[in-house]
């Protein structure tokens, strides 16, 4: 091996010889190098050679161009003469022979080209005007000359025809006056063709000035690159020698170098060999290791055959398992099909019979219909509690975790099961520890169904004494099995009653599936036995567990143990919680909120604001202040789920942007302000349109206005504008009328304890009330003692503050232009006539943004008369699509009481026929179950079709599985809906999208 010394010299020989390679290089090629000089001198003599006399050649082409322009102009010239020198010996003798150089001035030659100037050749006048044109293109001035030349030669020719016509037909005038006036006009031309021909004298001059130029540059230019390519050759020899000396030095360098290379390479060589035997050595060791490893090999690829073969009979068993589950999940589906289509025709007919709207029914009969519907609604509760056991089993369990708040967990089970108390005589008691977290970081829909559905049992087994329910945090003498929860961590949920309690044997049995304390054929009690069963798994699948405590004849408590999680906090004691509606059984799949706002956390009396705006981030910022003055918010992206959330909560205020995904916020507006449980509600819009771009809010809805951006003194405004409306128990309502009777019939039209309405009988006392007081609206009446309304509307308009909405209340027929003039103040203009009070009161409790429900029977009916919730309705034609002629029979029977028009069709084939004949479809009701094509193939066949492609299509399926809504909007629904259906939801979301489809139309 090399020393370090070795190493050493090498790696500082390195630099030396980069450089030397460098000047090699120079050397090697000092021939080329020499030979590209000269060429380069030579090539660039040449090129400046070449553009010289092309220069020249430019030069001399435009002094000949000019030689031909001037032989072009001699020659029109000789022609104008010819065609004026013919006209007087015709005019005199009346002979056509002189009229022969006349013609040919005149007349074009078929063999002359347009291009060619050089080849001499007989032109008319109008060819040889033509070819100067054409040669003079690049002069202006000549152009301009031209165009004068063709007027003056236009003027002589016109004269000589007319003189040969007038000689022609013997009308000629004297001849004397003809040929003075032939010559004036040809002296004209002739004046013309010199300026031309003076023009070009002065290019031509000109030119040649230019030519010379060049001819002196070139001389010089010559001489200098003569000089140029000298020093080239010069400076190439210079540097072919010197490169040859340097050459034979570094030659004698490489040489050295060499032979000092070659004494290192016998040193190397030597300590290769010593390293070879080395290696060998190495190799025969390597050879006996190479053996065991083999060995070693062999075993191991044995023992992953036999491993290889297990996993094989286990993929084996999965398959078979998940195919068993398969066919688990298709046997459930199909079942819940076929339970739930006939159930839905059964619960819809049930519920019609038990309303008894035509009144046929007597009191008995009513009662026997909802014993029916009573029966029905337990029927579907088993089949969705026989469907969760199976979902729990096949882990299809989705954990929806948020934080839970306490307060409203107990409230909803207290409206839930007060009824119940009452109803047999037992009490209900809730107690709660003071130190309990004020929220739980947990699934709120699955605790409340296992709570509910111990308090069930509790009040069912127990005929006397009371059901508690306890929420506490877990004690130290507590044992809790599962070893991930953390006892410090964990809250006790404890179901206890004083009923029938339950043996000591049989208290692991009723966690069993269809299992009961009592099963005999006797028993007292009824029920699936599933109920527990459902309620453990679900307690495990959050993370905790069940346990019971039981004495036959004394009463049972059920404990439910949760991890608090991350939403646990120690709080100070809370008063007892309100009471809160338990929420509505909505069929349509819960949707994933926009953002995480409040409706799993409202109770009944709080605020509530609903913020319609699909920008993320601003709806977090509108949430985070609205939160910060005491509202509960709810958050919607979009219309649709705006107007689902304001129709299933009693929203106190609501927030709307304009420019929504899915509809424009002016139709939500108008949608909430048509419906009588939302047109109360103060809506104030927050856009990035410009509040002068968008056009007036339907019936001057919205209570107010802010452009984006908004500051925080802007949501600050808003919100007090809002709790203004709010928290006035007084609404004042300003009368400008001067007719007692119309006074005495609006304040009777209006009676109300919460209403103050001021009269004024002129305008002048209108504007001093306006400047000292707040009102909700103004009634105004176009026709008063001192001014007009139009003026009074002027006067108040200039009036400092917010103007409150005036409604027009006249007798007077208006004019188009007053309505135009109207428009600017106020879209509620009403005719005294027979439906006006109605008009009246609606548009008054609009403005005044009044309950319904706070208003008197009367005003409640009139309002009602005005605002039919079926208008959307009537006289719109659906698709009906369902197999099960008891489902269409049920369905139609209930939508046609609200003026709708059905076309039923049996499967997806006859639904795509029926759309086809009937082009006045305007939504499709469609089953996804069917023979001959299902509702997934209908759909996707709808959607190809152009004509249909925005048709709303509503899916329903009694098939109660995962995934089911998801398959329905890929396939194209735009909604979808569960067997049995409820009647008003749908009703509802038919209102929605017929209204959608209006407004798109």
């Amino acid at each position: 091996m090399r020393d370090d010394a070795g190493l050493a010299l090498e790696r500082s020989d390195i630099p030396m010889t980069l450089v030397s390679r460098r000047e090699n290089w120079s050397a090697r090629h000092a021939t080329a190098i020499a030979i590209a000089i000269i060429t380069a001198s030579f090539l660039f003599a040449a090129l400046i050679f070449i553009s010289q006399s092309a220069s020249a050649d430019r030069a001399r082409g435009w002094v000949e161009h000019t030689y031909t322009v001037r032989r072009h102009i001699s020659l029109l010239q000789n022609l104008y003469q010819g065609a004026q020198a013919a006209q007087p010996g015709y005019l005199l003798t009346g002979d056509p022979g002189f009229l022969q150089s006349y013609r040919d001035a005149l007349r074009d030659s078929k063999n002359a080209s347009p291009s060619d100037t050089r080849t001499p050749m007989r032109r008319s006048i109008r060819q040889e005007l033509a070819l100067l044109r054409r040669m003079t293109a690049d002069n202006p001035s000549q152009r301009a000359n031209l165009d004068e030349l063709e007027v003056r030669s236009q003027a002589l020719l016109d004269h000589l025809a007319a003189g040969v016509e007038k000689r022609t037909t013997g009308r000629a005038a004297t001849i004397e006056d003809e040929l003075k006036q032939g010559a004036a006009l040809m002296a004209r031309v002739g004046e013309q063709l010199a300026i031309m021909t003076a023009e070009e004298q002065h290019l031509l001059k000109q030119r040649q000035e230019i030519d010379a130029a060049n001819l002196d540059h070139n001389k010089w230019l010559t001489g200098g690159i003569s000089l140029a390519s000298y020093l080239g050759m010069v400076l190439a020899v210079w540097f072919y020698q010197r490169s040859r000396g340097l050459s034979l030095a570094q030659e004698r360098l490489y040489t050295q170098e060499l032979e000092r290379r070659e004494e290192e390479l016998k040193v190397q060589q030597e300590e290769l060999k010593a390293s070879n035997e080395e290696i060998e050595a190495s190799n025969e060791e390597l050879e006996e290791k190479t053996c065991a490893l083999e060995e070693q090999n062999e075993r191991i690829q044995a023992q992953a055959d036999d491993l290889e073969a297990a996993k094989r009979l286990v993929e084996q068993k999965v398959r078979e398992v998940e195919q068993s589950s398969k066919y688990k999940s298709e046997f459930l589906a199909n079942m819940s099909h076929e339970l739930r289509t006939p159930l839905n025709s059964l619960l819809i007919l049930s519920r019609s019979l038990a309303a008894n709207e035509t009144g046929n029914l007597t009191e008995e009969q009513a009662e026997e219909a909802r014993v029916i519907h009573s029966g029905g609604l337990e029927l579907l509760n088993l089949i969705n509690d026989i469907l969760d056991l199976s979902k729990v089993e096949a882990g299809k369990i989705h954990v929806m975790a948020a934080d839970m708040p306490v307060d409203a967990l107990v409230a909803r089970l207290r409206e839930s099961f007060e009824p119940v108390s009452r109803d047999k005589g037992v009490a209900f008691q809730i107690e709660r520890d003071p130190l309990l977290p004020a929220n739980l970081h947990t699934d709120a829909q699955r605790v409340e169904q296992i709570l509910k559905n111990l308090l069930s049992n509790a009040f069912k087994f127990t005929a006397r004494g009371a059901v508690t329910l306890a929420l506490r945090r877990v004690s130290e003498d507590e044992t809790l099995q599962r070893a991930e929860l953390d006892p410090a961590h964990t809250v006790a949920l404890a179901v206890t009653d004083t009923g029938i309690g339950i043996e000591e044997g049989k208290l692991k049995d009723i966690f069993e599936a269809f299992q009961q304390e009592d099963g005999s054929i006797d028993r007292h009690y009824g029920g699936t036995g599933l109920g527990l069963t459902i309620a453990r798994k679900f307690a495990q699948v959050l993370g905790g567990e069940i346990h019971v405590r039981s004495v036959k004849g004394e009463g049972s408590t059920f404990t439910l143990y949760l991890p608090a999680g991350q939403g646990e906090r120690l709080a100070a004691p809370v008063a007892p919680a309100a009471a809160l509606p338990d929420p509505p059984n909505d069929v349509l799949p819960a949707p994933r909120p926009f953002v995480e706002d409040d409706r799993q956390a409202i109770i009944p009396g709080e605020r509530i604001l609903l913020v319609i705006e699909d920008d993320r981030a601003f709806a977090m910022t509108l949430m985070k202040t609205a939160r910060a003055r005491g509202y509960k918010v709810l958050v919607a992206d979009n219309g649709m789920t705006g107007l689902m959330l304001a129709a299933d909560h009693p929203v106190t205020a609501i927030l709307l942007d304009l420019r929504l995904p899915d509809m424009n916020g002016l139709r939500v507006l108008d949608q909430l302000k048509h419906g009588l449980n939302t047109r109360h509600i103060p809506v104030h819009v927050i856009s990035a349109i410009d509040e002068g771009d968008v056009p007036a809010t339907p019936r001057g809805a919205a209570l107010g206005y802010l452009a984006k951006p908004v500051s925080e003194e802007d949501l600050d405004r808003a919100f007090v504008r809002i709790e203004t409306v709010l928290e006035t128990e007084i609404k004042r309502v300003l009368l400008i009328e001067d007719d007692r009777a119309t006074q005495t019939a609006i304040r009777s039209l209006l009676a109300h304890k919460r209403i103050e309405i001021v009269v004024c009988e002129t305008g002048t006392a209108a504007l001093q009330q306006m400047a000292s007081g707040d009102f909700g609206c103004v009634i105004l009446d176009l026709s008063l003692p001192d001014m007009t309304g139009f003026e009074w509307l002027q006067a108040a308009e200039d009036l400092e503050g917010h103007r409150p909405p005036v409604i027009v209340h006249t007798a007077r027929d208006l004019t188009e232009e007053e309505n135009r003039s109207l428009v600017k103040y106020t879209e509620s203009v009403i005719i005294k006539g027979a439906s006006s009070p109605e008009r009246l009161l609606d548009e008054v409790t609009l403005f005044l943004h009044s309950v319904e429900s706070s208003l008197s029977h009367q005003q409640r009916a009139l309002i009602r008369m005005h605002h039919d919730p079926d208008e959307a309705l009537k006289d719109r034609t659906i698709l009906l699509v369902d197999d099960d002629m008891r489902n269409t029979f049920a369905l139609s029977k209930a939508l046609k009481k609200h003026g709708l028009t059905l076309v039923i069709a049996d499967n997806g084939q006859m639904a795509l026929d029926s759309l086809r004949e009937n082009p006045r479809i305007e939504l499709v009701i469609m089953d996804v179950m069917m023979p001959v094509m299902d509702g997934y193939q209908a759909i996707r066949e709808i959607r190809r079709n152009r004509e249909w492609a925005n048709l709303p299509i509503v899916a329903l399926t009694a098939r109660a599985m995962p995934g089911e809504a998801e398959s329905c909007i890929e396939a194209g629904a735009n909604d979808y809906m569960t067997k049995p259906v409820d009647i008003d939801r749908l009703l509802t979301l038919l209102r929605i999208w017929l209204f959608r489809q209006e407004q798109a139309a």
